[in-house]
């Protein structure tokens, strides 16, 4: 898990509250069988539609360091029950999303076959979720922020899981904030919409 005093709010360690417990230990976690970097500069730019045939092209995705120890098939089907869920309410609120994320699963699992990426053909196979990966961030507040690289089209599902109270989530450009207690389930384009817990 990473925490940093880096000039990355998502890893700067004032932002990490104190544990309550010795069971979790705060910091923030990138889970991703094919860290395909959407919304990220590659060269050429290559953020939409099938990965190219070429893999010099500059796409060049990988499993993510997290997924790359022994625990990594676990740790994906620890996971299944929740990715579910954010699935299908993505599958409700955005059916045009949902399904161009299968398709890009889809044409991953191939790509990767293709190319003789192992891992992240196995891996894959097991990931429940229509997105091709989860952010953990545990006793972090966040700053107010927009993420203006993420497609406008693309929704994020952000999920309060554990024991918290009090927690608010300020959708600041909305003029709206929510009571941000575990279960609830909050959707939104991050390009957009500024956010922050």
């Amino acid at each position: 898990i990473a925490k940093g005093e880096s000039g990355n709010w998502r890893t700067q360690g004032s932002n990490f509250l104190p544990p309550e417990g010795p069971e979790l230990t705060p910091g923030c976690i990138n889970i991703a069988p094919c860290w395909f970097q959407q919304g990220h500069e590659v060269s050429p730019p290559q953020c939409y539609g099938p990965p190219p045939e070429n893999p010099d092209d500059g796409f060049k995705p990988v499993v993510s360091t997290s997924l790359k120890g022994n625990r990594s098939l676990s740790m994906i089907l620890d996971m299944q029950r929740p990715t579910l869920i954010a699935s299908t309410a993505l599958r409700v609120m955005h059916p045009q999303l949902y399904w161009a994320s299968v398709r890009t699963h889809l044409e991953l699992g191939h790509w990767s076959v293709d190319h003789g990426s192992d891992n992240m053909h196995h891996l894959p196979k097991h990931w429940a979720s229509v997105y091709t990966g989860a952010t953990i961030m545990c006793n972090c507040q966040t700053p107010d922020h927009r993420d203006p690289k993420c497609p406008p089209e693309a929704f994020d599902i952000l999920t309060c899981i554990g024991s918290y109270q009090h927690t608010v989530m300020q959708l600041t450009n909305l003029g709206i904030e929510l009571v941000y207690n575990p279960g609830v389930m909050v959707s939104y384009s991050r390009c957009l919409v500024r956010h922050g817990i």
